[in-house]
């Protein structure tokens, strides 16, 4: 990792900054892949119990296909992947995205794939890509959707769970001012007038009054990925998550928390660093459904916890008062 990413802001690209509220479904698929494609030492423990699982669901032909063919666009270790893989029309969802993917002019297929090979050798079959086959463009764009509906979507309760709490970390930092919440995106630096990060070559993004919009990512563990052609409106997807908790802090508010709200309604608490269903924090806990069950009444009841239906079961999650409470700072 030997560049820098530099942004830089100017008075009217303040106006323009937005985040994301919700997981964008083509960018978390190929994050995905490149998790998928890490080793497990490599990776943050909150992404071992999935990658184990989407290691396991490769078994299958059709899926390792996917996964292949995206791989060869798209690996985990590029300094440059295609813009034209992550449309901005994710934002709209899966399906607006691959309408847009699909209908690539072919001039814009051959410029990126271009500039994919002044990195790295690609594929042979990617010069028919490149030369405009509509039927391999439409290959692409099947194996998205495969690779999405297969290894991201079982899990995606949690993965927007758990963008929507970082999101809602960087609304509270935002009634600061722009600069105070773009100051808290990890591993990025503020010094006035530029947003810098670790990149894998230096690359400079002028965002010329356009702002740029920002999308905080549950597979992305590394650095934060920019796309490239300055033509686009900028798009910068960043990591979720923050530095480690200082463990003597965590253990000196543990016995607060128990203090203040019984030991068993702390505990169930302190065990919500996901989104998880009552019967997975009851295991977890080791405590019977019904009294986690109880605990999550009156949580919820303090605005602590907010529980949402997915299907058959009750997903429950922190608000920002509750991870206020567990975590002041």
């Amino acid at each position: 990792m030997g560049g820098v990413l530099r942004i830089h802001f100017s008075d009217r690209d303040f106006r323009h900054v937005q985040v994301a509220r919700s997981a964008d479904p083509v960018w978390e698929a190929f994050l995905g892949l490149h998790v998928l494609t890490t080793p497990l030492a490599r990776l943050p423990r909150r992404l071992h119990p999935w990658r184990r699982q989407a290691a396991a669901r490769l078994q299958d032909d059709g899926l390792r296909a996917a996964a292949r063919l995206l791989r060869d666009l798209a690996p985990a270790d590029a300094a440059y992947f295609p813009d034209f893989l992550t449309p901005a029309e994710s934002e709209e969802g899966m399906a607006s995205a691959l309408r847009t993917l699909r209908a690539t002019p072919g001039t814009r297929l051959a410029r990126e794939l271009r500039e994919a090979a002044r990195y790295r050798t690609l594929p042979g079959w990617t010069r028919r890509l490149a030369s405009g086959d509509r039927g391999l463009l439409d290959q692409v764009a099947d194996a998205v959707l495969h690779f999405h509906t297969r290894l991201i979507a079982p899990d995606w309760s949690e993965v927007e769970a758990t963008v929507a709490t970082d999101w809602e970390r960087r609304m509270e930092t935002l009634e600061r001012g722009t600069v105070a919440m773009l100051a808290t995106l990890t591993p990025f630096v503020w010094r006035d007038p530029v947003l810098s990060a670790p990149y894998p070559v230096d690359a400079d993004l002028h965002l010329r009054g356009r702002g740029v919009r920002l999308i905080p990512s549950f597979f992305c563990h590394t650095t934060p990925i920019a796309i490239a052609d300055p033509s686009l409106p900028p798009v910068v997807v960043y990591p979720i998550g923050g530095p480690p908790p200082d463990p003597r802090a965590g253990a000196d508010r543990a016995d607060v928390l128990a203090a203040l709200l019984g030991a068993g309604r702390a505990r169930v608490l302190g065990a919500l660093t996901g989104t998880f269903t009552t019967g997975s924090l009851a295991v977890r806990l080791g405590m019977p459904a019904s009294t986690v069950s109880g605990h999550l009444k009156v949580l919820r009841d303090a605005d602590l916890v907010r529980s949402e239906r997915d299907g058959a079961h009750v997903m429950h999650r922190l608000t920002s008062r509750g991870r206020h409470l567990l975590r002041p700072s």
